[in-house]
């Protein structure tokens, strides 16, 4: 990471997650605000429900894509992939982060989805846009409670193509082992590691996330668009018919919207719009 740029990085030593010490992200100014993934935050009525688009998509602060979920599927998860092109996100006058990802966990306890699920083991890219001539690409891993922690044997850039994958060892029950990895396809870099975990095992997650800060939800950066591909779940295709639809209103006013899945039902495309109409339309441009 250039020593110019404007990104404050705090050392945190994660030892019982990995070797030594990684750095986290965070935006410059006074805020210093530090970035970390979270579970989903639903937008919801006065009543406490869930509110649900015209389209009937869910429709959250924080996260737009698909969610495999055991409320809808009846099933736990063991293992989950996807592919997709680090997108290049663009100033637009605010310090603005995006986050591309997949995992386990993170999404809801139950039918009502009354309290989210508050484990979430993931992994993917970051993209941050900081001013008209700096912007900030990195790979990461983070598993609830912790924080993100950079993955330093990866360089990542716009227009790489990445693969993530996550699996547990065996049954999977009370002693999780769980197995992270993500490749860079464009520039043949890999990066795997072993992790004790216990996760609910309650949702795959396909995800375009704004993270948190210091102060609540941040900014989404502009990422126009960005294709998720070849996604799978327990060892299989992932049908995202099965899925729910995850629609993003940032507290902050921009959004993020879905395509329907792509002929193949293992991918779609995320796209941005600056202010709160929704980006139209977002349509599946893949091959």
């Amino acid at each position: 990471m250039n020593a110019s740029k404007r990104l404050i990085l705090f050392v945190i030593c994660a030892l019982t997650l990995t070797i030594g010490c990684s750095t986290l992200p965070a935006f410059a100014g006074p805020a210093k605000l530090a970035v970390k993934s979270a579970p989903i935050v639903l937008v919801r009525d006065h009543n406490g429900n869930p509110v649900a688009s015209v389209s009937n998509q869910m429709t959250s602060e924080n996260w737009s894509g698909y969610v495999l979920s055991k409320v809808e599927t009846g099933d736990h998860y063991t293992s989950a992939s996807s592919t997709w092109v680090v997108p290049e996100v663009t100033f637009l006058g605010v310090e603005a982060v995006s986050l591309n990802w997949v995992g386990i966990g993170g999404y809801c306890k139950g039918k009502k989805c009354r309290k989210p699920d508050n484990s979430l083991i993931q992994l993917g890219t970051l993209q941050a846009a900081v001013s008209d001539t700096e912007t900030d690409y990195i790979a990461w891993y983070e598993l609830l409670p912790g924080s993100i922690i950079q993955i330093n044997q990866l360089e990542v850039n716009p227009g790489d193509l990445i693969t993530a994958s996550l699996s547990c060892a065996g049954k999977c029950k009370n002693k999780q082992k769980w197995t992270l990895s993500l490749e860079d396809v464009t520039t043949s870099q890999s990066w795997s590691q072993l992790f004790n975990y216990k996760s609910s095992k309650l949702s795959v997650d396909y995800i375009e996330e704004a993270p948190t800060g210091n102060r609540g939800i941040l900014p989404l950066a502009d990422y126009g668009t960005t294709i998720f591909s070849a996604s799978v779940a327990n060892g299989e295709s992932a049908n995202l018919d099965d899925a729910f639809q995850v629609i993003m209103r940032n507290p902050n006013g921009q959004t993020s919207n879905v395509s329907v899945p792509n002929s193949t039902l293992d991918g779609f495309v995320a796209c941005f719009s600056p202010d709160s109409t929704l980006a139209e339309p977002c349509v599946d441009t893949s091959p």
